[in-house]
């Protein structure tokens, strides 16, 4: 299992990548929980409990954007 966060800089642009690489792994992903506006330049947080077997390719994948942060952790 693995927890993910990915912080998202320049919404607009990232969103449909971000939505496209979720959806590709989202019969694996447990929980996603996501945050709007967390500050004031208006980044986004997203929180997810990841239980498949390919999360290594799914943060690679998700680090591969420009505007995304992402931190990978194995519970």
């Amino acid at each position: 299992m693995k927890i993910i966060t990915i912080s998202i800089s320049k919404r607009q642009i990232e969103v449909p990548a971000i939505q496209s690489i979720l959806t590709k792994y989202g019969n694996d992903i447990y929980s996603r929980v996501g945050y709007h506006n967390i500050d004031k330049e208006n980044n986004e947080l997203i929180i997810i409990v990841y239980t498949g077997k390919e999360g290594d390719k799914f943060c690679h994948e998700l680090q591969n954007l420009e505007n995304v942060k992402v931190k990978c952790m194995e519970i």
